[in-house]
């Protein structure tokens, strides 16, 4: 599922940078709870780029796109 990305307002600027070194639109993978995380929420995606990673659920706002 492609996905276009947003920071929200309590974003880390890892999370800022990852999106503006790879684009605002990526391919979600899979949501999980991954232990680079702390088990909390995020998302695995696949940049257009090439770029593979996480990202958290709660520093996104995401609309689906076409």
């Amino acid at each position: 599922m492609k996905l276009n990305l947003k920071p929200s307002p309590a974003a880390t600027s890892r999370t800022k940078n990852r999106l503006r070194e790879h684009g605002n639109e990526m391919t979600l993978v899979r949501w999980d709870n991954p232990a680079c995380f702390n088990g909390e929420q995020a998302g695995l995606f696949l940049a257009s780029d090439g770029w593979k990673g996480w990202l958290p659920s709660n520093e996104l706002t995401t609309t689906e796109t076409k």
